[in-house]
């Protein structure tokens, strides 16, 4: 599955899933860190504490 044509940002809770489903444990170092910035969100939009 390809990234949805949106940011991030943009992205609904389960385009945010299914883009982290899908491309997490990629061995492609950009698709790697998009996938942390999804998770991110996602652990935003949920509460969870940021560790960063």
């Amino acid at each position: 599955m390809a990234w949805p044509n949106k940011t991030i940002p943009d992205l609904t809770d389960e385009e945010l899933v299914t883009a982290i489903e899908e491309h997490e444990g990629s061995s492609d170092p950009v698709t790697r860190q998009i996938t942390q910035g999804a998770i991110r969100e996602w652990e935003r939009r949920q509460g969870l504490p940021n560790d960063d």
